[in-house]
């Protein structure tokens, strides 16, 4: 893991953060505090584009603010950041799921149990994707961050297709580093479309099984999840995909 004292640039875009507000944030880390117009100098910014920028990160807890005349910027330390940042992805996880329950159940008897398989770590998810790809009928639904997947789970998505599955696809990071990869799934025949996110995982399977998990925000590939059979869940979470998939642009 890296020391959070000289944490990346690159490791603060993954967790959450824009370039731009990883450099105010690394500034702020080196000098301990700041004016606006000192980082402004030394980032070659024009204020008013800073204060956008450090008002994010107010909002994201990664730094505080006191005083007025001038008011002084302070960077909040890395491990206490990130902490917080871990427990609210894993609250808004736990929201998704608990909303998604209950509107499923409101109003409704006889509603089937949902089956629940925990699971831990990459290669096990990455393991249990591949065979419920493998068993896709018409319909394959993914959101997540655009990375590199094993050759297995590849060659069950190119199966599918060749089956005639639908595969839809919202990554969570559109940048110079995947732009080649994203666009090898496209030519796959994958639909591929990018909008910002991060912290989880989702795969839906013909709306009747799903795979939701969420990542380590310290460490991106160390993952837990939930392999759920229950059709009514995963029709929620199908919903909550297509809602996100409206808001997606298209990757060139």
């Amino acid at each position: 893991m890296e020391n959070l004292d000289i944490i990346s640039s690159q490791t603060l875009v993954k967790l959450g953060l824009s370039p731009h507000e990883a450099k105010v944030y690394q500034v702020l880390l080196e000098e301990g505090s700041s004016s606006v117009k000192n980082m402004a100098e030394r980032l070659s910014i024009l204020p008013n584009a800073l204060y956008r920028l450090l008002e994010n990160l107010i909002e994201k807890e990664f730094i505080s603010v006191a005083g007025k005349h001038p008011a002084i910027y302070q960077a909040i330390s890395p491990s206490i950041a990130l902490e917080s940042l871990a427990k609210k992805k894993t609250a808004e996880i736990e929201l998704l799921k608990d909303k998604a329950v209950g509107e499923l159940s409101s109003g409704r008897k006889n509603v089937p149990a949902t089956e629940v398989n925990l699971l831990s770590g990459r290669n096990a998810m990455m393991i249990t994707a591949a065979k419920m790809v493998q068993e896709a009928k018409k319909e394959i639904l993914i959101i997540s961050i655009g990375e590199e997947i094993p050759e297995e789970l590849l060659l069950a998505h190119r199966d599918a297709i060749e089956k005639g599955v639908t595969i839809k696809m919202v990554a969570h990071e559109y940048h110079e580093k995947n732009k080649n990869l994203l666009g090898s799934w496209k030519k796959m025949k994958w639909e591929v479309r990018h909008y910002p996110g991060e912290g989880f995982h989702l795969i839906i399977i013909d709306a009747k099984k799903s795979l939701l998990a969420v990542n380590n925000p310290l460490e991106t590939r160390e993952r837990t999840g939930m392999q759920i059979f229950s059709e009514d869940l995963s029709k929620a979470l199908r919903e909550y995909f297509f809602t996100v998939w409206q808001k997606a642009k298209e990757i060139g």
